[in-house]
């Protein structure tokens, strides 16, 4: 009988509403370790229960090149998301270390927020509310969707699931993508510009980019110098594909509001920290009770899959590297 494979849950919350993906794990003969200290785990700190592991679940947490020179043990790792920034997936290539995300999962959490964002940035109703919870009435005249220009940076699947549920509020939509689908954007009017024309025509900008090499700093000083007097941006990406400092400037100096989600360090809101007119949550885009079980069983159920893929010559992954699960795909990077 084959030894039971190990699976290390290193994100800091996993299966929080629901057992789902702890049964799909177990069920499927995996040992599961899970991290119970309410932070991430660090490679360093916590090598002992990476030693132990033969895969790994994970959220946020560094894997840079040395984690893949020290821990040969590790197979795959399966990541809570889409975003993989803080994974070396050149030195996971070199070490035959496969890389899953969840595909399109977070998608329609992170369009609901970025249209709750744009309202209550529109209205003023979080700066209301402090307001009168200071006892301090003071009634603000806001504005409404439907008569703003927003321009939609990255046309991907979150890019996409969101301008699907603006169209439904009647603004003019204009969008950056680094790739284009002409027949998405002939069902929603929706304009291909620059991004420098979005920033000189937009009244709301919402980021939706990856990181990478090509996207770093790719929202610079010169384009949020365009924006309008009273425009709002909103980033629900990643913080390293604009520059924060320059936005926190523009905020202070001009009318500009904004929604910031990602930050340069996790867990450190400056500089936006102590500035007016900003809504800040904690990296919480996707964090729902129905796309956190969605990504959190795709998850386990790719780890369960891929150790038959080890198992068995008659399972491959396809040429476009998806694996396909419950009709759902999940890319292998």
């Amino acid at each position: 009988m084959p030894l039971k494979k190990t699976v290390l849950i290193a994100i800091d919350e996993f299966a929080s509403s629901t057992n789902s993906p702890i049964k799909i794990l177990e069920s499927a003969g995996f040992k599961v370790l899970k991290n119970d200290s309410g932070t991430p785990l660090d490679f360093q700190k916590n090598a002992d229960l990476y030693l132990k592991a033969d895969y790994i679940i994970a959220g946020l947490e560094s894997y840079p090149s040395d984690f893949f020179k020290k821990f040969k043990n590790i197979k795959a790792i399966s990541r809570v998301g889409v975003g993989v920034d803080s994974i070396d997936l050149d030195s996971a290539k070199k070490h035959g270390v496969k890389i899953f995300v969840t595909s399109d999962k977070p998608s329609v959490a992170v369009a609901e927020l970025c249209i709750s964002n744009m309202i209550s940035l529109l209205r003023h109703t979080f700066k209301m509310s402090n307001d009168l919870k200071a006892s301090f009435w003071n009634p603000i005249q806001g504005r409404e969707l439907r008569n703003c220009t927003i321009g939609v940076i990255g046309v991907g699947s979150i890019g996409k699931e969101l301008i699907k549920r603006l169209d439904s509020f009647g603004p003019k939509i204009i969008g950056y993508g680094r790739t284009w689908s002409d027949e998405f954007a002939n069902k929603f009017n929706l304009q291909r510009k620059s991004i420098k024309e979005i920033f000189e025509e937009s009244d709301i900008i919402t980021i939706h980019l990856p990181s990478t090499p090509d996207t770093k700093g790719l929202i610079s000083k010169k384009y949020i110098e365009l924006l309008k007097y009273d425009a709002l941006v909103l980033n629900t990406s990643r913080a390293a594909v604009i520059d924060n400092s320059a936005l926190a400037d523009a905020i202070a100096k001009k009318n500009i509001m904004a929604a910031v989600d990602v930050f340069d360090e996790e867990r450190d809101s400056y500089p936006y920290t102590d500035i007016e007119g900003v809504i800040l949550t904690p990296h919480i885009a996707s964090h729902t009770i129905e796309t956190r079980k969605s990504m959190e069983d795709m998850a386990s159920e790719t780890l369960e899959i891929y150790d038959s893929i080890l198992n068995s010559q008659d399972i491959k992954i396809d040429d476009n590297k998806l694996l396909y699960i419950n009709k759902h795909s999940v890319k292998v990077l």
